[in-house]
């Protein structure tokens, strides 16, 4: 199964030549790419018992890898998963529509501020109308995104 990585080394220079995008995301298509090879250096893991060697190449340590941050993002799991109440929970998605996509790519603060206030507004005010809940509600907003 392919992973970013793969994906990044197939493409991802053709992509950054193709539609320029802004710096930082070129930092983090150059950091994926580069995770965990030569290109980042390596260090040795020696067992201090039998001598046994091995060769470990550096990590990118990009909050965006998935190979640098699958522990990170298991113990921020964990972390919500602890906070929880002993209530019914329910997700709620709320998607930008696609013809956002150029310029989110190069106003992102201001379009995921937007979003996360529009989609805050949203949840207090259907969740105070007693048509649907009639109560003051508490929410975790994540984004999530997919950056072209």
């Amino acid at each position: 199964m392919p992973e970013v990585q793969d994906i990044f080394r197939q493409y991802g220079n053709d992509y950054i030549n193709r539609y320029n995008p802004p710096s930082h995301i070129c930092k983090v298509i150059r950091a994926i790419t580069n995770c965990r090879t030569s290109e980042l250096g390596s260090h040795m893991d020696v067992c201090e018992k039998c001598g046994w060697t091995k060769t470990s190449y550096n990590s990118c340590r990009n909050r965006n890898c998935p190979k640098c941050q699958a522990l990170e993002k298991e113990r921020w799991v964990m972390a919500r998963q602890a906070e929880l109440l002993p209530v019914p929970y329910f997700h709620v998605v709320f998607t930008l529509p696609s013809e956002l996509d150029l310029i989110t790519m190069y106003n992102q603060s201001v379009i995921y501020n937007l979003l996360f206030k529009a989609s805050a507004e949203t949840l207090k005010e259907l969740a105070a109308d007693g048509k649907y809940l009639g109560a003051e509600i508490g929410f975790i907003s994540v984004l999530h995104c997919f950056c072209q």
